[in-house]
């Protein structure tokens, strides 16, 4: 194999490139971070939220030659990104995960459950409800159960009552008839 050395201006190492980062990149960061400022100011002064969709969207307004900045340029420009998050509307929850806020609509219970139903469409239902509200749901069926649980004991309760009333009440009704 021949050694052959490269003269490629694209291969030199990144130090000898300098006047690349003063001349286009430091001017392309200050200016993503002038029109974050501004976007800002003119987002909080019209009590708007301030997000990155609207400070993309304000920077087109405000930017004379009308390109604005992307989303992406925010984030990667370390400046900006700190510049926005100081100032957005969104605020990070603490614990990192997403809080959902539960609804606190009462679970209602059929009172009566018809044996014939169409089994598909109730599994069908039960499918779109979350997690949360299938518990709430089984909660309140397991508290329809325990009522008609110990309803079903007191109605037994009462019949063996009657019935051993009745029993003892047949040896009487016997000598009477006798």
């Amino acid at each position: 194999m021949n050694n052959v050395e490269s003269t490629s201006k694209s291969s030199l190492p990144s130090k000898d490139r300098s006047w690349l980062k003063e001349k286009v990149y430091d001017l392309k960061r200050s200016r993503t971070v002038e029109l974050v400022k501004t976007s800002v100011a003119s987002l909080m002064k019209d009590r708007n939220r301030v997000s990155l969709a609207a400070l993309s969207a304000r920077s087109k307004e405000i930017d004379p030659g009308g390109r604005g900045i992307s989303e992406s340029a925010i984030l990667k420009n370390q400046e900006a990104r700190m510049y926005y998050e100081q100032h957005r509307s969104w605020r990070k929850s603490g614990s990192g995960t997403r809080q959902r806020v539960l609804r606190t609509t009462p679970v209602r219970v059929p009172a009566q459950i018809k044996g014939d139903r169409d089994a598909a469409r109730v599994r069908y239902r039960y499918l779109r409800l979350s997690k949360a509200e299938l518990v709430e749901r089984l909660l309140a069926v397991e508290d329809a159960h325990a009522v008609l649980q110990e309803r079903w004991f007191q109605l037994n309760e009462e019949v063996l009552r009657w019935r051993l009333q009745a029993d003892g009440s047949e040896p009487q009704l016997r000598r009477e008839d006798a």
